[in-house]
């Protein structure tokens, strides 16, 4: 196509700016600017967002006022439909695994799928999955192209829904931590593993701590662990762990940081953890990856894949595996350096540049 197009995304993601999601799209609509693309785009959200950085003048926001999260997808089923009517819209780009279903036939459909886990996993595990469980699947039908954001969840997609395989691509994710600059001192006084990510029961936070616990049990000098922005969700409690096992001392639950302190909390850990039971891409590894950060990762879904030779691999549900991770990583001054030498080299791989170029590829149809 070389015609201008007006090109409609829906952006409700936006609203939760330090979400995985909501990180990927900030981060491909920042290098769709720099790319200064003739094509017109569109915002669609349920609620008004912020970005870091400005608009062009062609681009156009349109924002409702919900504020209830379960009319969050009403909203986005109803009224974007409309507003693509309106506004002529030739292509909707959703980053986050559902269409709207009552969009104009003319208009050419796109969805990035970050993982299927309300399919592989009963609904308590994956937030949201009642919803994906009913628009997914026909999101995936009406689909003109899909954005894979890995190859373990191209497969997945292709394996469970058989006739996606012919429109379906992989883009990698990025991280938008720049490790070419200065960073703040290290916020803590002693070295640290790292966990980053939310409290969902999939992320297998309960067997990562009761494996630090056996840890210390056997280390002679054990490492503190950092959790960044964790919150309750499901019955397990981290803060109700740590109370009950007298981890205050080493265990440290830090919220809300922003991108240069998170920034500064990755270039000092001595290792990222992240042992999940299911992944679609595993942004944080990318994260701590562009500061030579060592990984314990799971051997399996995405994390393995994203991981690559950077990584210390464990079966996630085993605690002992991921004790002796633990161990390795804390006495072993050459395997760690030897990982973060891999870390670096590997995170070079990953690029929000490329992503732009290859997703704006897809969306304009060349």
């Amino acid at each position: 196509m070389n015609r201008i197009l007006n090109i409609a995304l829906d952006a409700r993601s936006l609203t939760h700016p330090n979400g995985g999601i909501g990180r990927y799209t900030a981060n491909l609509l920042r290098e769709f600017v720099s790319l200064e693309s003739p094509h017109r785009f569109f915002l669609y959200s349920d609620r008004p967002f912020q970005l870091g950085f400005p608009l062009p003048e062609q681009w156009k926001v349109l924002t409702g006022a919900v504020h209830t999260r379960g009319l969050s997808t009403l909203f986005s089923q109803v009224i974007f439909p409309a507003w693509a009517l309106k506004d002529g819209i030739d292509v909707f780009w959703s980053p986050i695994h559902v269409l709207p279903i009552l969009l104009p036939p003319r208009v050419r459909k796109i969805v990035t799928v970050h993982d299927v886990g309300w399919k592989r996993f009963p609904r308590k595990m994956i937030p949201g999955s009642t919803v994906e469980s009913m628009l997914m699947p026909l999101s995936l039908r009406l689909a003109d192209h899909i954005i894979a954001v890995s190859h373990f969840t191209r497969s997945e997609v292709q394996t469970l829904f058989p006739g996606t395989r012919c429109k379906i691509d992989v883009i990698y994710l990025a991280s938008n931590l720049r490790a070419n600059g200065p960073v703040d001192s290290c916020p803590l006084s002693r070295p640290y593993f790292l966990f980053v990510g939310s409290n969902a029961p999939r992320k297998n936070i309960k067997r990562m701590m009761e494996a630090y616990i056996k840890y210390r049990e056997v280390s002679p000098c054990p490492l503190d662990m950092v959790l960044v922005s964790t919150y309750r969700w499901s019955s397990f409690s981290i803060t109700d762990f740590i109370e009950a096992n007298n981890l205050q001392p080493c265990v440290h639950l830090i919220k809300n940081l922003d991108d240069g302190a998170l920034s500064s909390i990755y270039a000092h850990a001595q290792a990222l953890v992240m042992v999940s039971l299911y992944e679609g891409f595993g942004l944080p590894l990318v994260e701590a990856m562009q500061w030579g950060v060592p990984l314990i990762a799971s051997n399996n879904s995405s994390v393995a894949e994203i991981a690559g030779s950077a990584a210390l691999l464990v079966d996630p549900n085993d605690t002992d595996a991921i004790a002796e991770a633990y161990i390795q990583i804390t006495e072993d001054d050459a395997l760690r350096s030897k990982l973060g030498y891999e870390a670096k080299l590997r995170g070079q791989q990953f690029s929000w540049k490329q992503a732009a170029l290859d997703t704006m590829m897809i969306i304009s149809g060349l």
